[in-house]
Parts: structure tokens; sequence; C-alpha cells
């Protein structure tokens, strides 16, 4: 299912407790974060640049009615976790050894908890607006899971209901390959999950990707991410 149609002027979903948005996060360490990015813009720019993309992210999180979990990498992490991002977040190391299971673990760790719907997305996407979140709640109110394609054969956001969670849609995808979205899609369709596609949406991988942002020099988009580029002589 198409969920284009829900993104163009409808109202927010109203607001409950039993959404929750999970956000992954890794702690912010010269030369193990955004590295492909780095590739072009040098350790350094990278390091500046990925802090802002999560600042963006969770200040785009927290404007709506939804839950906030913040799961971040790697386990010990945990103090220099809460020295950057202050101690009011709902923080959870991931677990697993692979991505997908990392995933799962999370989703699942969200439904223990009590709610009943959740959808995940990395840190990459600064310029996200709050409507794809309200689209996925939407989309998960009619399908059992709501996944959001990337330029790059990949997704940006994956969202399940706790009753139509299935933890083998994860298994045996190629992460970071071109194929995981339309694996993922087939997995979904093998294990016969009710979806729902949502717009796509560009994460920030390498420099290239930079020129793609959405970004508004007025301030009220990617705000942390446009001051830095503006900084840096970056014109609009």
């Amino acid at each position: 299912m198409d969920t284009d149609r829900y993104h163009r002027g409808q109202p927010c979903v109203k607001m409950t407790k039993n959404n929750a948005v999970i956000i992954f996060i890794r702690s912010p360490e010269k030369g193990r974060v955004k590295t492909r990015l780095a590739k072009g813009v040098g350790d350094t720019a990278a390091l500046a640049l990925y802090r802002c993309f999560v600042m963006d992210i969770l200040d785009m999180v927290r404007s709506t009615p939804w839950a906030l979990r913040v799961y971040y990498y790697p386990e010990n992490a945990i103090h220099h976790i809460r020295d950057w991002l202050g101690e009011d977040l709902d923080l959870f190391p991931q677990k697993g050894t692979t991505l997908g299971k990392k995933m799962e673990n999370a989703l699942a760790d969200t439904f223990t908890a009590g709610y009943e719907r959740a959808v995940l997305i990395g840190s990459d996407l600064p310029d996200l607006p709050s409507q794809i979140l309200d689209t996925a709640f939407k989309a998960l109110e009619q399908c059992s899971a709501a996944i959001g394609p990337s330029h790059d054969g990949g997704y940006y956001l994956i969202g399940f209901t706790a009753k139509g969670f299935t933890p083998r849609i994860f298994h045996g995808i190629p992460w970071g390959t071109d194929q995981v979205f339309d694996l993922t899609l087939n997995r979904c369709k093998d294990h016969h999950v009710s979806h729902c596609t949502l717009p796509v949406w560009r994460d920030i991988d390498t420099q290239k990707d930079l020129a793609f942002l959405n970004l508004d020099p007025v301030g009220k988009t990617a705000v942390h991410t446009t001051n830095y580029l503006l900084k840096q002589g970056v014109k609009f």
C-alpha cells in the first residue's frame, strides 16, 4: 500500500501514549561515526555533522506527541551519551551482533514495554519532517508494518504494530546493500505481514548526499545542521 495520500495536508494522529519512536545512535567518536561521509569532508567535520544530525532528529521527535526511546551503541557508552545528550532521555543499549538483530531486539523491547505501535529510524536524517512519522503511524492503523525506502536500496524507517511484529523479517538480510528494501518487502510477503510503503527519503551517508538536504535557513528545519553548514560557508 502506498501511503503518499496520508502525507498531504492531513491532520496529525491523535496524541497517544501507545506510539513510540525508536532512534538508533552511536557514541560520537572521531573516526567512528559517518565514516563514508568522512571520506569527503574529513573526520572532524563528519563528527560535527553527526552531532548536528542527532540533535536535529531528537528535536523533531520531541516536537511530536509520541514517546521517544533512544538506543545507543556501544553498550558501554552510557556515560558518554548522558554527558552529550543529558539526563532526560530514555536510553537503552543496542543489543545484537548485526543491525537486523539490534533492530529486532529494540522493537521487541519496546513492545514488551507496552507500546502498541513503534517506528524505528536512524540518526542520519536531520531534515526528516515529523509528518513522515505521522504518516507511518497512520499506516500502522491499517497495516502490520510500515517501511520507508531510501534512495540507495535500503530503508530509513521501519515500523510495526505489536500484534503484527514478525522478527523473521530481519533474518537473512544482507545489511548495507542495495537489496535491503526489496528483500524486506519479500520477507513481509513470505510471512503474510501486511505492509505499507512510505514516501522515499534520503539518508545522509556521503558528501554527495549533503546536496540533497532539505534545509531551511530561516531556522525551522534541521536547525543544528543548517547553522553548522552556514558557518562553513555553505550557501542555500
